[in-house]
C-alpha cells in the first residue's frame, strides 16, 4: 500500500499544474522601417497569464522600451532618422511541444529530465496589440502615433526545478504592424513597418492545483 501510495502521489505530480502565472523580462528591441538602419534599443516587459494545460495558456503583455533608426539621404549624404519610446499592450497565446506529448498513464512513475522540460517547454505564439510610440523625427517636434500590429512569436518555457513555480523564459518575436509610420514616415510604395524584440524572463506561477 505503500509503495502504490507513493506512485499515486508521484504520478498526481506529473499531470498536475497552477493556472495562474505572472511574469518579468527585459531585452533588445528592434526595428525595420522606411528608414533603412535600425540603431536598436531595450525592451521591458510584465505578463500575466492563463494556463488551459501545462503546455497551453493565453494572457496579456505589456511592454515598454526605445526603437531608432536612420538613413542616409542618396543625393545629399544627410541622415534622416528618428528616436521612439513607445508603449505596447498585446494578448497572445501560446502552444507548447508538451501539449503534443504522450502523458504518463495513471500510477506510472515518470521523472522529467531537464532535457525533456526543454523539448516540452518550445512553443510558438501569436496574437494581437496595440503600439502607442512617442517619436522624435530628423530633430524636429516629437509626435505621437497608435498602430494595431500582429505578434509571431518562438522561445522556451522551461521550469527550473521538477516542482518549482518558477519559468525561465526566452522569447523572440516579431510584430507586424498594420500602419507605416511608427517611425513617422510614410514613403510611397513603402511597406507597413516592423519591429521585434528578444527577451529573457522569469513566470512564477500560483493558484491551487489542477489536474489533467
Amino acid at each position: 500500500m505503500l509503495i502504490l501510495g507513493s506512485l499515486t502521489l508521484s504520478a498526481g505530480a506529473q499531470q498536475s499544474f497552477r493556472r495562474f502565472a505572472i511574469g518579468v523580462g527585459g531585452g533588445l528591441a528592434d526595428s525595420y522601417t522606411d528608414r533603412s538602419q535600425s540603431e536598436g534599443g531595450y525592451i521591458a516587459l510584465g505578463t500575466l497569464d492563463y494556463f488551459f494545460t501545462p503546455y497551453l495558456n493565453a494572457g496579456l503583455e505589456l511592454q515598454g522600451g526605445t526603437i531608432s533608426g536612420f538613413s542616409e539621404n542618396a543625393q545629399s549624404g544627410q541622415k534622416q532618422g528618428f528616436d521612439g519610446e513607445f508603449v505596447t499592450l498585446q494578448a497572445r497565446g501560446k502552444v507548447h511541444a508538451g501539449e503534443f506529448a504522450a502523458h504518463p498513464r495513471r500510477y506510472k512513475l515518470v521523472y522529467d529530465s531537464f532535457v525533456s522540460r526543454v523539448l516540452k517547454g518550445l512553443y510558438l505564439g501569436t496574437g494581437g496589440g496595440v503600439i502607442i510610440i512617442r517619436s522624435r523625427a530628423d530633430s524636429e517636434a516629437s509626435y505621437h502615433n497608435k498602430e494595431l500590429y500582429l505578434p509571431a512569436m518562438a522561445g522556451l518555457d522551461v521550469y527550473l526545478g521538477q516542482d518549482s513555480r518558477l519559468l525561465l523564459n526566452l522569447n523572440y518575436q516579431m510584430n507586424f504592424v498594420l500602419g507605416d509610420k511608427i517611425d513617422g514616415v510614410a514613403m510611397p510604395g513603402s511597406n507597413n513597418d516592423m519591429f521585434s524584440s528578444i527577451t529573457i524572463g522569469f513566470t512564477y506561477t500560483f493558484g491551487k492545483l489542477s489536474y489533467l
